[in-house]
């Protein structure tokens, strides 16, 4: 913090430290010509910086920083780096996650006089990239003045936070050092939109809300976790709970509900879910969904969409009614959080219709079917049918699976989650690539998260588990250099069926376009980077297809960095009760072989709908 004493600091430092006192304590990026400067503040603001591999990467990694923070941010150059990033951050905003985009811009005088820099299109448009980033932000800064650029960058900030969505940030390299007022430093940034509101009516609302509830003979929650609701967790299991209404995730939104609710009722799949939820959702005459993402991909084309007309829809700062018009249409602000506690305190449990939930089945009780008696086949290869439903008892409270935005994220959403566990995935963008550097991003985090915690707090920090396809992982896997060199703890089960297994589904299931080239994964850590010390033993295994095969029993105590390669079910039972591997410290990379056309079976007639859908 800096003191009233010493107004004068130089910007960046004010930019990082107000980055800081928002929770930001680590920048992802790629240095240039026009950040190297503002890269020396970094320290004096107590932010480390993360050096990626390429913009991209950054962009994801500060996206998977900010779903476990609430805050995150990147910093790249003009031009060629932010556009590079500007994918990230474009899914950021689809997926309402808050990032700060900072790039470093040519001197003011070198745009003013429109001189042809490097990195510009050589037209003479000094700022046609910050148009590009207009698109896919919600407030935008330029820093070209001392006496403002203070109240700018709490501005924008601020409006990340309030909207849950990317925001952009101009820094030309002759503003790095200039001294502006740090004494603003002392006020608390305000990211309430409602900035107290109306509490008349609120209490309308509620009321409203609350008979809405009482006279339904058949309501159901829904949660997901778009719309800015995914820092407010804590206040939706409070109504549910309260509530005791059934309740239901989207795939994308599996872990914002504790699974040990009694009444949670799992993942809405539909009909390719473990349980069918459909005939309830067809049946509910009132459904509150909180933060959806009704994308076609992850409601099998919108077929799993609950009824508009009996949908009221919550979001962070809004609420969607279709039977309630107002002057302004359907749609109105709110701030949900205060709601909900409003709600939470004055529902009465027992005014709430108990609807029959026989159908809803009890997800808590399936058993993966190659694991239901003991006559299966231990040495029968692994398949993606079951293998997903195989690992629930693997996980431990407060683990964050991430699923990669291919088979994983068919097959994760029927995971069975312990206490505080939660699950990432991709609802609406789905960007091939995103979720390995988006794990590296959400583990540094919550590395932060356990050095903050107070000895006798409650809560915990579990393990940061990615489940990716081959054809992901191989677009972003140089992170794994990134992971190695900043010690960050991360376990990966790679699917690998040689080639991209969703898209072979839809068409080209022998076409060689859907074919990936035979990385030899097991040497990828020594390759980026991990030491002998780290991966070396004197009684490595050697690699068989018909036995767990194991590189690297770590003599580097601190962050050990091993490898696995298993393809039957013999290979897991051994994996998951390998203690060692179940810790999760340091790297643990599993390179999990299946049968090349091998997917979740449910999902086959998804697959097939989806490949008629292109014509």
């Amino acid at each position: 913090m800096v003191s009233s004493g010493s107004n004068k600091i130089p910007l960046a430092r004010y930019l990082f430290t107000r980055l800081r006192q928002q929770g930001v304590h680590a920048i992802h990026g790629v240095p240039g010509d026009f950040t190297l400067k503002a890269l020396d503040y970094l320290p004096q603001a107590g932010v480390k910086w993360i050096g990626t591999c390429n913009e991209l990467n950054a962009g994801y990694a500060a996206d998977g920083y900010a779903r476990v923070r609430g805050l995150g941010a990147l910093l790249t150059t003009y031009g060629v780096g932010e556009l590079s990033a500007i994918n990230a951050v474009a899914g950021s905003f689809s997926e309402h996650v808050p990032v700060v985009s900072i790039v470093g811009t040519p001197q003011r005088r070198l745009q003013h006089e429109r001189k042809n820099v490097h990195h510009t299109l050589g037209d003479g448009r000094p700022r046609v990239f910050a148009e590009i980033a207009r698109h896919v932000t919600v407030a935008q800064a330029n820093l070209v003045d001392e006496a403002t650029a203070p109240r700018e960058i709490d501005m924008t900030i601020e409006a990340a936070l309030r909207e849950s969505r990317p925001v952009y940030i101009e820094l030309p390299a002759d503003m790095v050092g200039k001294e502006v007022e740090g004494g603003r430093l002392e006020q608390p940034l305000n990211a309430d939109r409602s900035s107290g509101g109306d509490e008349n009516r609120d209490d309308g609302l509620v009321d409203d809300l609350l008979q809405r509830l009482y006279s339904a003979k058949q309501p159901l929650l829904l949660v997901d976790s778009g719309g800015g609701v995914r820092q407010l967790r804590p206040e939706i299991n409070d109504f549910v709970k309260a509530s005791g209404i059934p309740t239901l995730c989207m795939p994308s939104g599996n872990g914002m509900v504790e699974h040990s609710l009694q009444n949670y009722y799992g993942v809405h799949s539909g009909p390719v879910g473990q349980i069918d939820t459909m005939p309830y959702v067809q049946g509910a005459d009132l459904v509150i969904a909180f933060g959806p993402m009704f994308s076609d991909t992850q409601t099998l084309s919108w077929k799993v969409v609950p009824d508009a007309a009996r949908t009221i829809t919550l979001e962070k700062n809004s609420i969607h009614d279709p039977t309630r018009p107002t002057n302004g249409g359907t749609k109105r602000e709110i701030d949900l959080k205060r709601l909900l506690a409003r709600l939470t305190r004055r529902i009465d449990r027992s005014g709430v219709t108990s609807p029959d939930v026989t159908s809803l089945g009890n997800f808590r009780t399936i058993q993966a079917p190659a694991f239901g008696n003991a006559s299966v086949d231990l040495d029968a290869p692994i398949d993606q049918t079951s293998f997903y439903l195989r690992l629930s008892a693997y996980l431990r409270p407060y683990d964050n699976v991430v699923l990669g935005n291919a088979t994983p994220i068919l097959g994760g959403r029927d995971l069975v989650l312990p206490h505080g566990a939660q699950i990432t995935a991709s609802g609406q963008w789905f960007s091939i690539g995103h979720m390995l550097p988006l794990t590296m991003g959400a583990s540094l985090a919550r590395q932060r998260q356990q050095q903050e915690r107070l000895p006798g707090s409650k809560g915990g920090i579990g393990r940061t588990i990615l489940l990716d396809g081959d054809g992901g992982f191989q677009v972003t896997a140089q992170e794994l250099g990134t992971m190695i060199r900043y010690r960050i703890p991360v376990t990966i089960f790679l699917i690998n069926n040689a080639g991209y297994a969703y898209e072979r589904q839809i068409h080209g299931m022998h076409e060689d376009y859907n074919d990936l080239a035979p990385w030899r994964y097991q040497e990828l850590a020594r390759v980026f980077g991990a030491s002998e010390a780290q991966l070396l033993s004197p009684t490595t295994p050697q690699r068989s297809s018909s036995s767990l095969s194991s590189e690297a029993i770590p003599a580097d105590d601190d962050y050990p960095a091993r490898s696995y390669e298993i393809s039957t079910w013999r290979h897991l039972d051994r994996l998951l009760a390998d203690e060692q591997f179940c810790e999760g410290r340091g790297l643990h990379f599993v390179d999990v072989r299946l049968g090349k056309f091998d997917v979740p079976e449910k999902f086959k007639v998804v697959f097939q709908r989806a490949g008629e859908s292109l014509g």
